[in-house]
């Protein structure tokens, strides 16, 4: 019978309370939304949405580097990208089509959008798209996107910066899990049971044997 993630190789290795620590940490996972980021120029921008991600709690998080290459840059991520999945796709449409393919409705931030971000259906699987700093998203990704949206804004300027929407998109994320009850978008028991020993192995050896970077084309 195979053992428990507490009474595996890793999981001996660590103590009661830390790993108490990461139970909880995988119980308030969730898959069911996740960002996307479309090749974005800043490696501190990535980052930035990176940790944010992590502190929220999503698990899978879409780097798209078809025009600008992405690498990690761990003294930015403070650690935070050892315990998430993030997934470099070479192709935009070749991302698109692994999210539909697991349900995601896509959802595309842009300027000229007539739908808010706070009247979506936010029940349905989504993958938020935030384009690159200058350009925004590709024209292909917005001819193919499920659904645009804006951030309502007040003011003057026509944008925010990259990662301050993802703070502000992330955020609304959270409230929506709390007000609904976190527990109805966990992860199943099993995928919960495979992350923790993924968390067990990354925190008592490092990320060398079982890396969060994943490169697909």
């Amino acid at each position: 019978m195979t053992p428990s993630p507490d009474e595996s190789e890793y999981g001996r290795k660590l103590t009661e309370a830390r790993r108490a620590l990461l139970r909880d940490v995988v119980s308030k996972r969730t898959r069911h939304f996740s960002l996307v980021l479309e090749d974005l120029k800043d490696p501190h921008n990535i980052s930035a949405v990176i940790r944010t991600c992590e502190v929220f709690g999503l698990q899978d998080v879409h780097v798209i580097n078809e025009v600008n290459p992405y690498r990690v840059t761990r003294s930015v991520l403070k650690g935070s990208y050892k315990w998430l999945d993030i997934f470099c796709h070479a192709r935009r449409l070749a991302c698109m089509e692994h999210l539909h393919s697991r349900g995601y409705q896509i959802a595309v931030a842009s300027t000229a959008a007539t739908t808010s971000l706070f009247d979506l259906d936010l029940s349905k699987p989504t993958a938020f798209y935030l384009g690159s700093e200058t350009m925004g998203n590709h024209p292909d990704t917005l001819a193919k996107a499920d659904v645009r949206f804006k951030i309502p804004q007040q003011g003057l300027t026509e944008s925010m910066n990259v990662s301050v929407c993802a703070g502000v998109i992330v955020a609304t994320l959270d409230r929506f899990l709390r007000e609904q009850g976190r527990e109805r978008y966990a992860l199943s028991p099993a995928e919960q049971n495979t992350l923790l020993e993924t968390f067990y192995e990354r925190s008592a050896v490092g990320v060398d044997r079982n890396s969060p970077v994943h490169y697909l084309d």
